[in-house]
């Protein structure tokens, strides 16, 4: 009886570097700015700034994709025609993501905005064991129970349910679920998604009463501050694609955190939205459960599992 030895191709973790970790921490503050930017336009209806955003990201994308020749996306597609509807349904999940978003920061509700982006990650590990049967770790499961403690405490203390932080968490997390399955790269993706939504948004622009619908508005100098929309939703996009090739993947989930942790002390301290002792206790739930996920994290990174294979593997050679 012979035994046929199956080599595995070993799983080499990314060598983080300084460059990567600039580039990360660029992306994040980008993304952690957005309220700046959108309290810029506040006078606007928040679906008029989301098709402004729509259709600009799609301009931008369009010339990446023309300068780069990146017309993979469209064999894949034809492989996987499946994903033409899937990827439809996770543009109209991140419009609606973008919306709320937006809608929170020109209503004062940036603090809510920040509690559904901490929230997020752990919607996404809840969602992994519903969807994909993934185990949850003991950590992983004290830290999803801190998280639904936080809204019960809400409920109770405030009287209501955290419907926009919810919105924000479930939208956000159901996308990179999509995300994760998709066989198109992130870039790629977004153009697809953009592009199918954008004729959405021009029958909007045309039919709706808003500023927008005025076809001199799209040629005055007005429009300038809109299509900025554009370039700022794609450079962080870029940026973050970039340092995921260059930054450790544990490193990269902790640095996560701080999107939703600059946004929150724009809240407080720049637009000094109120912060009760309700909203301490619940924040700091939801902070306490981030701490132990990242703890388990960092407990299972690829690097320390690789070592442990390794060791596995060791020893099963000094057994033979």
């Amino acid at each position: 009886m012979t035994t046929q030895n199956v080599v595995k191709k070993p799983v080499v973790p990314i060598k983080t570097t300084r460059s990567g970790i600039v580039t990360a921490l660029i992306a994040f503050c980008i993304w952690g700015a957005f309220p700046l930017y959108f309290k810029q336009l506040a006078a606007y209806d928040a679906t008029e700034i989301i098709g402004h955003r729509i259709v600009w990201t799609f301009a931008c994308l369009l010339i990446v994709v023309v300068v780069t020749k990146r017309w993979q996306w469209i064999d894949t597609l034809k492989q996987n025609p499946r994903w033409i509807a899937l990827t439809f349904l996770s543009g109209i999940i991140i419009a609606t993501n973008w919306l709320t978003y937006v809608w929170a920061v020109n209503h004062d509700r940036i603090l809510e905005a920040s509690l559904g982006y901490f929230i997020g990650p752990l919607v996404g590990v809840a969602l992994s064991m519903i969807l994909f049967k993934e185990r949850l770790r003991s950590l992983q499961w004290v830290a999803i129970g801190f998280a639904l403690l936080s809204v019960i405490i809400q409920v109770v203390m405030l009287g209501s349910l955290p419907w926009l932080s919810l919105i924000l968490a479930f939208s956000f997390s159901t996308y990179g679920t999509i995300q994760r399955q998709t066989p198109l790269t992130p870039v790629d993706a977004m153009f697809v998604e953009t592009t199918m939504l954008v004729p959405i948004f021009i029958w909007w622009f045309w039919q709706a009463d808003v500023v927008s619908s005025q076809l001199g508005f799209w040629f005055t100098s007005n429009i300038w501050l809109l299509m900025l929309a554009g370039p700022i939703t794609l450079i962080p996009l870029l940026l973050f694609n970039r340092s995921t090739k260059l930054v450790a993947y544990s490193i990269l989930s902790f640095m996560n955190y701080l999107t939703p942790t600059f946004i929150f002390f724009l809240a407080v301290f720049y637009y000094k939205e109120p912060f009760d002792l309700h909203r301490l206790v619940v924040f700091g739930l939801i902070w306490l459960g981030l701490l132990l996920f990242s703890i388990d994290l960092w407990r299972h990174r690829p690097s320390k599992a690789l070592k442990t294979e390794r060791l596995r593997e060791e020893a099963l050679q000094q057994v033979k």
